[in-house]
Formats: C-alpha cells, sequence, structure tokens
C-alpha cells in the first residue's frame, strides 16, 4: 500500500536513542535497518556536512525496505559556499546524483532538499529558477528559504511560490513555534534557538509531496497547541491527492520518538484511523494502514 504521509526523523541514529528506541545491543551498522522498521523517511543532514562514500550509499540502500525514502539535504558546498553558482553548483550537483544512483535506481530516495541560507534573497530568485530548471526532472526537488522576503506576503514570496508551483518543487515548511516558545533552560535549548531560524508558518503546499519540518518542546505536551492545526492541514493535503512528508526535531534530538508518537496519536484521533502501528520501537516490523 503507498503510504499518504511520510514520517521521519533529521538523522537515523543518535547516542541516546541506544536502549530506548533502538535495542541495547546494537551495532551502528544495523542502527538504519532498525530505525527504518518505525519511519518510512530520514531527513539525511548527513550530506549537508560531508559526503559519503560509494560503498556507504550502497550499504545505506540495502538496509532499508523498498518503501523507504532518503529526503538528503543537497550539501552545503553548493548551498551554502557555491551559493548556487551556476557552473560550478550544476557540476558538483550532477555529481552528488551520480553519487545517490544506488538510491535513485531502486526508487529509494524522496526528495534531495535544497536549505538556502538566510542572506539568499529575493533578488537572486532568478538564479533558484535557472538551478532548479538544471535538475527538477532528474528528481524530486524541495527549497527551504530563511530570508524575510519569502515571508513578507508581498510580490516576492509570491514569485518565490509561484516558481515552485511552475516546476512541481516543493516548499519545505519550518515550524520552530514550539522550540522557540520554551525557557532557555538548557544548552540544547539555548542552541536550537539561536539555531533554528524564527520564521512564520505558510503552510503552502507548492508541489505534491509538501515537506513539514517541525521543531518541537521538551515538554510533550506542550506541542499540542502548535500541532493541532497541522493536523487538518495534512487531512486536506492528503484529500487532494499530496503525500506529505513531516520530519520531527526536538532542541536535542534525544526525545524525538515521544513527539512522534504524540503526533500520530494526534492524526489518530482526528480520523479514528493510523499510519503507523507500531508493536513496540525496533522490536517488529511497523503494520502500515490507511490514514484516511
Amino acid at each position: 500500500m503507498q503510504n499518504q504521509l511520510y514520517l521521519g526523523a533529521p538523522m537515523w541514529g543518535h547516542k541516546d536513542w541506544k536502549g530506548q528506541f533502538f535495542t541495547s545491543d546494537i551495532k551502528p551498522s544495523e542502527q538504519l535497518n532498525q530505525y527504518s522498521q518505525f519511519y518510512t523517511t530520514v531527513e539525511g543532514n548527513t550530506t549537508f556536512y560531508a559526503l559519503p562514500s560509494e560503498e556507504k550509499v550502497q550499504h545505506w540502500s540495502e538496509q532499508v525496505p523498498s518503501d523507504f525514502k532518503f529526503c538528503f539535504k543537497v550539501p552545503k558546498t553548493i548551498s551554502h559556499e557555491m551559493i548556487l553558482n551556476q557552473a560550478q553548483s550544476i557540476e558538483a550537483m550532477q555529481a552528488f546524483l551520480t553519487l545517490l544512483k544506488p538510491i535513485i535506481d531502486t526508487n529509494k530516495l524522496g526528495q534531495l532538499m535544497l536549505q538556502l541560507p538566510a542572506s539568499f534573497s529575493a533578488r537572486r530568485l532568478g538564479e533558484l529558477n535557472d538551478f532548479i530548471q538544471q535538475f527538477a526532472k532528474q528528481v524530486q526537488l524541495s527549497v527551504e528559504v530563511r530570508h524575510p522576503d519569502f515571508f513578507a506576503k508581498q510580490d516576492a514570496e509570491r514569485d518565490f511560490n509561484r516558481m515552485l508551483i511552475n516546476t512541481q518543487v516543493n516548499r519545505v515548511l519550518m515550524d520552530t513555534r514550539a522550540v522557540h516558545s520554551q525557557a532557555p533552560t538548557t544548552e540544547a535549548i539555548i542552541d536550537a534557538q539561536k539555531k533554528k531560524p524564527k520564521v512564520p508558518v505558510h503552510a503552502i503546499a507548492t508541489s505534491a509531496s509538501p515537506i513539514i519540518r517541525y521543531v518541537g518542546q521538551t515538554d510533550l505536551n506542550a506541542n499540542i497547541a502548535f500541532i493541532q492545526p497541522w493536523i487538518k492541514k495534512v487531512r486536506d493535503w492528503v484529500a487532494e491527492g499530496r503525500t506529505p512528508y513531516l520530519f520531527i526535531h526536538t532542541a536535542d534530538n534525544a526525545s524525538i520518538h515521544q513527539l512522534s508518537r504524540l503526533w500520530l496519536s494526534l492524526l489518530q484521533q482526528d480520523q479514528e484511523h493510523t499510519l503507523f502501528y507500531d508493536n513496540g520501537f525496533a522490536s517488529e516490523k511497523v503494520q502500515q494502514t490507511s490514514l484516511f
């Protein structure tokens, strides 16, 4: 059965997950396989910072089921250093796609996420369009912007959204309201509030698979008020035939799985069905049923 919502985390391994999400005796090489027994996608931040070897990409592809989707980030050398410089960035991007060939060929690539720096303003929209035009027909792309131009509900944002719609590229929807509403009582929260952009949430779907990146509070129940408006939005998108991606974050990413359970329980309460029925984290294969 085709998934109607993909759920994932920003990574598939974390030191604090051992024994609470993973089995206590897990080896690093087994983490992705156990992760994929509950989640159906992963954000894949690892490629933002460094490129993996060809052997590692092949191993990743072999560790997950056929319906699992990787959503790797475009390397920061392209998005933040070259900043989409036409000649250099296109060559580097093509090399990146070649590296991911084992995952692309097995239909396990969900999207490539292009995260642009906060300095990338609407004045450079033409450069972004030129870059997208090179690759939008090869792979599914999504774009995350952080400059105020793209959140002002003026011509710049309308032009940006229209460009994404015309090229069938998804807009990444970053929701950091919960983590920014929390008192900065720990180093992890302080760090997250410094690094995670405090931008408005404009929940628009510009293509078939909108991406929600939700950064939650440490206090689990405090997230409910922030999640509830998303429940109807997800329901509406699926009714329109879209396939949303939902990535769960927390300040230190140690308690992601409890927050994932909360999201799923709220989706279940809304629809009296569930996308995931799990028999315990990383213990048995998750049975997937229809959300709507």
